[in-house]
């Protein structure tokens, strides 16, 4: 009887994570960094000859940077029109947030969050503009807008029957609001009527919605790029 040979495996050791090298790291620096210059340099050519009549050239010019490495990045107006709206929604979203990191409730939360919205839209109708123009929301716009929905039905706030209706509603009526903000001026009252049609929509009973809109906007303290903006200040 013949005895198979035994075959031994070695194991080798758990790979180790990788790590990027520093001409790498550079690399990854120096595309976000030209990307960013181009996407800054695109908002100054919207804000100056409006979202349709701009064509690439323009871009190219005002950013100082060659074809080539220009269309390593964009290859039509439409894409840095929605990188540029993406961008500004983004940094809206951070100066809101900072004002409403003690807030716990959802609810008031996102009833601040509307309001100063709104309220930054009616200071800056070029920025409201770019906003408009743009389909698709900014990420950290869907993440927080998520997160207070979701959080306010759990705590039995709100009730609609699912979180894509509850997200529609809030973003289609606020768009529809910036929409006429762009070409009619409108007071406070006016977007503080479009906030609690939103709260009343998503459920929220008529006592807390009066409760949430007497309450004072807060000022954003942060810093947020401006396009257009009328006032030095962040709007009331």
């Amino acid at each position: 009887m013949v005895t198979p040979a035994l075959t031994t495996t070695t194991k080798k050791p758990p790979g180790k994570p990788r790590v990027v090298g520093h001409r790498t790291r550079v690399g990854i620096e120096r595309r976000a960094r030209t990307r960013s210059r181009i996407v800054a340099a695109a908002l100054r050519v919207f804000a100056e000859k409006g979202t349709d009549s701009p064509v690439i050239d323009d871009f190219i010019r005002e950013a100082g940077v060659a074809r080539g490495t220009f269309y390593n990045y964009f290859t039509r107006t439409e894409q840095l029109l929605l990188a540029v709206s993406r961008s500004l929604e983004d940094d809206l979203m951070l100066s809101i947030e900072a004002e409403m990191s003690d807030l716990q409730d959802p609810v008031a939360r996102l009833a601040t969050g509307m309001r100063l919205w709104l309220g930054w839209a009616r200071a800056d109708p070029v920025w409201c503009a770019f906003i408009v123009k743009s389909r698709f929301r900014g990420a950290l716009v869907e993440q927080q807008l998520h997160a207070d929905l979701k959080n306010a039905r759990q705590a039995g706030a709100f009730n609609f029957p699912s979180l894509e209706v509850a997200r529609d509603l809030v973003v289609g009526t606020i768009l529809e609001a910036m929409s006429r903000i762009m070409t009619t001026p409108v007071s406070k009252a006016y977007t503080d009527g479009v906030a609690r049609g939103i709260l009343t929509g998503l459920g929220l009973d008529v006592t807390r919605t009066n409760q949430l809109l007497k309450t004072p906007v807060p000022r954003l303290r942060r810093p947020v790029q401006q396009v257009g903006v009328k006032e030095p200040s962040s709007p009331r």
